[in-house]
């Protein structure tokens, strides 16, 4: 069996990191139309809300900022898959979007657990993006507050 030269794999490493920039996944936002929102159909403190928003809506909301690494292949590809699989899970700012109230409870029920198991925001996430990381107080105002909603079914809808 003939060896390739090193000097072929040197050279072919660059020219295939070049082509793959050719596969480029679709990295968009869907527009964020407010009354769609969870804010729109259930109540919460702004400190959960800022909570939420500084951790969780990059991932799971139509407002990611897509980071310059987002753009480079193959990031791009495990970025927009991320980011499409979490949308697909609960998109906080699609929340009609919730087949039922029901599921819509289930969903907040397992963000508090996700968040107090240290699963959400996943570590990779955390790495990447300082001060994402969920401290154990702000842990208990989300879970206090998902559990209340939870619990209260629909009288913690705002009133229309």
């Amino acid at each position: 069996m003939k060896r390739v030269p090193t000097k072929w794999i040197v050279a072919g490493l660059p020219a295939v990191l070049i082509l793959i920039q050719a596969i480029r996944p679709n990295l968009t936002n869907p527009p964020v139309i407010p009354s769609r929102s969870l804010e729109a159909h259930v109540k919460m403190p702004q400190n959960v809300q800022a909570i939420l928003k500084r951790s969780c809506y990059d991932c799971h909301s139509n407002a990611t900022v897509w980071p310059w690494y987002s753009h480079v292949a193959p990031v791009s590809w495990y970025v927009s898959h991320d980011v499409n699989a979490a949308r697909g899970h609960v998109n906080f700012q699609d929340w009609e979007a919730q087949v039922n109230p029901q599921e819509g409870m289930e969903h907040l029920g397992l963000t508090c657990k996700l968040i107090r198991e240290g699963r959400m925001p996943p570590a990779d996430y955390r790495v990447m993006h300082k001060g994402t990381d969920v401290s154990p107080e702000e842990t208990n105002a989300v879970c206090a507050w998902s559990q209340q909603f939870a619990v209260a079914g629909d009288s913690d809808k705002k009133p229309d």
